[in-house]
C-alpha cells in the first residue's frame, strides 16, 4: 500500500508541474494588488462582468407584432404549436408574439414609449412606416439586407420599391397584396328574364340598372329592387362599389395621376364632372339601393347582395363559392345566379376596374432591436426562412400537418378543420400565404379563378397614389379633403348642380391652395424616381 501511495504521490507531482507550464505560472505574478502574489480569480479579469458568447451562439428573443390573420384569437402554448417549435429550434431562437386586432398604431407607441417595442413590426400601410421611421422609431435595413439574399430574391423588384422611402428601404414586403379583389357582378338571371345582354359599355350599364329597378325582375309584382347597390366611408368618401363607377371615366376620387411628365389631380379632371354626371343621373332616377348613404362597412354591401334584391355590386372574387352562397340561401331565400364581368367601357374608351396591387403590408424592425446588429440578422433570418423554406411553408400556410391539412403525394391539401374557429390561431402565421396559392384559398368553385383572372385583366397600373404621404406642412390638407368629399356629394346628390363646377375647381385652387398638394407630391415623386 505505501509502495502504491509513492507512485500516485509522484504522478500527481508530475501533472502539477504540467500544468503550470501550460498556464505560464512559471513566471513571477502579474501586480495585481494582492499582497499574496496570488492570482485573482479568473472573472475578476474582466471587472466581474459575463462575457456574451459569439452571436452565432446567442439564442435571441425575438417577438413579433401583429403576425398574419385573426389576431382576436388566442396563441396557444409552444407545447400546442409545432410551427413555432419548428422555427426555435431551426434558429436557435425563442418566439413570442404581441397581438393588437384594435387600435394597432396605438398600441406600437405604447409599446414604442414604453420601451417594450417588439422586435418585428407588422404594418398594414405604407403611411404607418415612414410616420414610424421619421420618428426615429424603426430602422432602415439596406445593409442588413445583404445578409439574406434568399429573402431579397423571394419578392420581385416591384414589392421591393414599394418598401423604399427617401432612397431607404424602411421594411420587408409582408403578406402578398393580391390585385383585382373586387369586381363587378350582375344578376344573370335577371338579365335573361328581361332579355337584356350583359352590358359592355357605361350607358349599357345604366340601361341595366334601370331594368333592374323599374321591370320587376324578380317577378314579385312589387318595387323592391334595385340596380346597383354602394356607399360611403364614415368619413364621407365614396366607397363600397360607388367609387369604381368613375373608372369608366379614367378617374378616381381624390386621385392623382401622371399626364405628360406631370402630377395631375383627378377631382379637377374635366372627366371627373362627367363621371359626376353620370353618378348623379343614377342616384336621381334612384336606381341606386337609398340606403346607400348608410353603408359605410363591406358586410352591409355583403348583406345587400345575399338578399337578392340589387342587380349589380362591385364585391371579392370570391362570393360565389359555398360559404357565400350559403348566406344567399339563408337570407334571401335563394342562390341567384350572379356572374362576374368585364368592367364596361366609359365614353372615352377607358376600361378600368381599380388600381393594380400595391405591396402595402411590410414588417419594420424597431430601433431598440438595432442596438444589437447581431439581433437584426436574426430576425431577418427567421422572416427569410418563414417566407422561403418549402418545409416550413404549409405548416405556417395552412396550420397544423394532419389537423388542418395533410399532405397528398407532392401536394399538400387542406382538411374540414382549415376553416375550424379553434383553429384560428393559425393563422397568425399565414402572412407567408402567397398571393396565387390556390391551396390556402381552397376554391371550391370552379369559376372563382377564372373571376379573378378576368378582373386583373383591367387593373391600372398604381403609379402614384402610394408613395405619397401626407405633408405635416401643407396645413389646409385636412380642410381641402374635407371640401372635394362634401363638392362630390353635393354634385352627385343635385345639392349643387354641375353649372358650378368651374367655381368648385377655383375655391380648390384658390382657398384651398392645390398647388401646395401638386408641389408636395410632385417632390415625393421625385424623390423616389417616378418623375424626373
Amino acid at each position: 500500500m505505501a509502495k502504491n501511495w509513492g507512485k500516485l504521490t509522484v504522478a500527481v507531482l508530475c501533472l502539477t508541474a504540467l500544468l503550470t507550464a501550460c498556464t505560464g505560472n512559471n513566471n513571477p505574478p502579474a501586480d495585481t494588488g494582492n499582497k499574496d502574489g496570488n492570482q485573482p480569480p479568473a472573472q475578476s479579469q474582466n471587472n466581474g462582468e459575463k462575457k456574451d458568447p459569439p452571436a452565432e451562439e446567442k439564442k435571441y428573443k425575438i417577438t413579433m407584432f401583429n403576425p398574419g390573420f385573426g389576431l382576436d384569437k388566442p396563441h396557444p402554448d409552444r407545447a400546442d404549436d409545432p410551427a413555432r417549435q419548428m422555427l426555435e429550434e431551426k434558429l436557435n431562437i425563442e418566439l413570442d408574439f404581441v397581438f393588437s386586432p384594435d387600435q394597432k398604431m396605438q398600441k406600437i407607441n405604447t409599446l414604442i414609449a414604453s420601451g417594450n417595442v417588439p422586435d418585428l413590426i407588422s404594418l398594414d400601410d405604407r403611411d404607418s412606416a415612414v410616420k414610424l421611421f421619421s420618428q426615429n422609431a424603426i430602422v432602415p435595413l439596406d445593409d442588413y439586407l445583404k445578409d439574406v439574399p434568399e429573402l431579397v430574391g423571394y419578392f420581385d423588384e416591384s414589392r421591393w420599391n414599394a418598401m423604399k422611402y427617401n432612397g431607404q428601404t424602411i421594411g420587408v414586403p409582408g403578406t402578398e397584396g393580391i390585385g383585382g379583389v373586387n369586381g363587378y357582378w350582375i344578376r344573370n338571371d335577371w338579365l335573361k328574364k328581361l332579355n337584356l345582354p350583359v352590358p359592355q359599355t357605361s350607358e349599357e350599364l345604366l340601361d341595366v340598372m334601370r331594368a333592374f329597378t323599374f321591370k320587376d325582375p324578380d317577378g314579385n309584382g312589387k318595387a323592391d329592387t334595385y340596380g346597383f347597390a354602394g356607399g360611403l366611408t364614415k368619413e364621407g368618401k365614396l366607397d363600397s362599389g360607388l367609387e369604381y363607377l368613375f373608372w369608366m371615366f379614367g378617374v378616381s376620387p381624390e386621385g392623382m395621376h401622371l399626364q405628360d411628365g406631370k402630377l395631375a389631380v383627378d377631382n379637377v379632371d374635366p372627366r371627373m364632372k362627367e363621371a359626376l354626371a353620370y353618378v348623379n343621373t343614377i342616384v336621381k332616377e334612384k336606381v341606386i339601393d337609398p340606403d346607400w348613404v348608410t353603408i359605410n362597412m363591406r358586410s352591409q354591401l355583403d348583406e345587400k347582395m345575399n338578399k337578392g334584391k340589387v342587380g349589380v355590386v362591385v364585391a371579392d372574387w370570391r362570393r360565389m363559392e359555398p360559404d357565400g352562397q350559403k348566406l344567399m340561401q339563408e337570407m334571401g331565400g335563394e342562390v341567384p345566379d350572379w356572374i362576374q364581368i368585364a368592367p364596361p367601357k366609359g365614353p372615352h374608351g377607358d376600361q378600368i376596374l381599380s388600381l393594380d396591387v400595391f405591396q402595402s403590408a411590410q414588417w419594420v424592425v424597431s430601433k431598440k432591436t438595432a442596438e444589437d446588429p447581431a439581433k437584426v440578422k436574426k430576425a431577418l433570418e427567421l422572416l427569410q426562412y418563414m417566407y422561403t423554406d418549402k418545409e416550413i411553408y404549409p405548416w405556417l400556410a395552412y396550420g397544423v400537418k394532419d389537423v388542418t391539412w395533410k399532405q397528398n403525394g407532392d401536394n399538400a391539401e387542406v382538411t374540414d378543420k382549415f376553416v375550424d374557429k379553434a383553429y384560428g390561431w393559425t393563422r397568425h402565421y399565414a402572412f407567408v400565404r402567397r398571393a396565387d396559392d390556390k391551396t390556402y384559398f381552397n376554391f371550391k368553385n370552379e369559376m372563382t379563378n377564372k373571376n379573378l383572372e378576368l378582373n386583373q385583366k383591367y387593373l391600372k397600373p398604381n403609379e402614384v397614389m402610394p408613395f405619397l404621404v401626407p405633408d405635416p406642412e401643407d396645413t389646409l390638407a385636412v380642410d381641402r379633403t374635407k371640401y372635394m368629399r362634401e363638392m362630390m356629394l353635393k354634385f352627385i346628390t343635385g345639392k349643387e348642380p354641375l353649372s358650378k363646377w368651374d367655381s368648385y375647381v377655383e375655391t380648390l385652387n384658390t382657398k384651398f391652395k392645390l398647388n401646395v398638394l401638386i408641389d408636395s407630391s410632385t417632390k415625393q415623386l421625385m424623390e423616389q424616381g417616378i418623375l424626373k
